[in-house]
């Protein structure tokens, strides 16, 4: 008897021991398994962000990794950039405007992708050149384009025809003219949504585009500085006499992207500029949806502008598992999964593939324009070559801050001009 139960002793002991062995196995299978971390721009439509969560977790699964997911507004990435980098605690796959991905090549930051890029295109399909110019230096590409977006004028049509206008303005003379016409301060109604702020990226490009239009630029075609020219001062004159004339809401200083946003749906004002985002919000209001019209952006002197939106992946030259990341952007290139995820923002996000612009759900007349805005595009840098200098100035938002100075502060024309000029030589020298 005493014989058994030591022996029934020595066999629970054995199977206590093979099951700590087998679970400690696990445990460091586990602790070797790969994480494969992911930095995403949220998307305004959640549609978008479900699926591309659940396209990367499949792809986890499918390769045996640990995946760590964030999606991240815009605004929000360049504190988690900054402190990234700092510490080379990188992500392994990440979200970059291509005025990022300018400033990071510029400093050595990111993996040379243009192998990779071929290799894609020659499964997949040709991508637009120009979503690759954007990220191009020196002939080697770095970084995935993802999707483009445009932008748009949008107007409330019954508001327009009520003021005698039956369609959208086509110069940037009419816009302001009809914007007179529309504008009631009684009724809180003001023609143009137009607006300045420290968080406000819509505004450094469509400044921009107001500038090319009158044909000026912040750069030379050789990659210049040239900011205080005549060109230059007439769009800047134009886009103050907005504000001063009483032409745009009393809150536009200070706005950041989503007050014009707001101030379209809410029917403070009759025209606006936006991406994509401005039609998904007016899903859940049919009414004003059937009010509004959609146009490029107008014209001036010397034609027709819109500063062109890239968007982008890359990857560190630095991050932990390029190998994987590779491999997940090649799998999230695949056509028809990418299709449908572009189809499920549209019109917000445009398609790098050549071939799916031909997709009928382009021919939507409230998707339509922003496919045609690529056309008009042009990239921070013109009138030369996009370049890392001007994606810095970009980023600062010195435009954002010298509007703001001569509308709110009152700063002389002359002394703004001159104060740019200084803080982006500061920023590119």
């Amino acid at each position: 008897m005493k014989q058994a139960r030591v022996f029934i002793v020595a066999l629970l002991m054995l199977v206590t021991l093979s099951v700590g062995i087998l679970s400690a196995q696990g445990q460091t299978e586990s602790a070797r398994k790969p994480v494969l971390t992911v930095w995403m721009k949220k998307q305004f439509v959640e549609n978008q962000n479900i699926e591309f969560e659940k396209r990367v977790r499949e792809f986890a699964q499918n390769n045996n990794v640990d995946v760590v997911i964030e999606l991240i507004a815009y605004e929000d990435f360049f504190p988690k950039w900054t402190a990234a980098i700092q510490s080379n605690v990188l992500p392994d796959l990440c979200y970059f405007g291509y005025q990022e991905v300018g400033q990071f090549y510029q400093q050595g930051l990111l993996m040379d992708v243009t192998d990779v890029l071929k290799n894609v295109e020659a499964k997949y399909g040709k991508i637009y050149p120009s979503s690759k110019a954007a990220v191009t230096f020196d002939g080697k590409t770095y970084a995935f384009p993802v999707w483009g977006e445009g932008t748009c004028l949008y107007y409330r049509k019954d508001l327009l025809s009520a003021a005698g206008y039956q369609g959208p303005p086509k110069t940037w003379a009419e816009f302001k003219d009809i914007s007179k016409a529309v504008t009631n301060p009684s009724k809180g109604i003001y023609g143009a949504g137009l607006g300045y702020g420290a968080g406000n990226s819509d505004a450094e490009f469509l400044t921009r585009s107001m500038m090319f239009a009158h044909g000026g630029s912040i750069f030379d075609t050789n990659k210049n500085l040239m900011f205080d020219t005549p060109e230059n001062r007439a769009a800047f004159d134009y886009i103050i006499s907005l504000f001063r004339e009483g032409l745009t809401p009393p809150t536009a200083i200070g706005w950041n992207d989503g007050g014009n946003n707001s101030a379209y749906i809410s029917g403070q004002v009759a025209m606006t500029f936006n991406t994509g985002s401005i039609v998904n919000a007016l899903g859940s209001n049919p009414d004003l949806k059937a009010k509004t019209g959609l146009a490029l952006l107008p014209g001036g002197p010397a034609g027709q502008f819109t500063v062109g939106i890239a968007n982008n992946m890359g990857i560190f030259k630095n991050a932990k598992n390029k190998d994987l990341a590779v491999a997940l952007m090649e799998y999230l290139y695949e056509p028809t999964w990418y299709a449908k995820w572009i189809e499920a923002g549209a019109p917000l996000g445009l398609p790098v593939y050549e071939d799916l612009a031909n997709s009928p759900i382009w021919d939507n007349e409230y998707f339509r324009p922003f496919m045609d805005s690529m056309e008009t595009f042009r990239y921070l840098g013109y009138k030369g070559d996009y370049t890392p200098n001007a994606g810095k100035i970009y980023n600062m938002r010195l435009i954002n801050t010298m509007f703001e100075s001569i509308i709110a502060a009152k700063v002389p024309l002359d002394q703004a001009i001159k104060t740019f000029v200084e803080e982006a030589k500061e920023l590119i020298e």
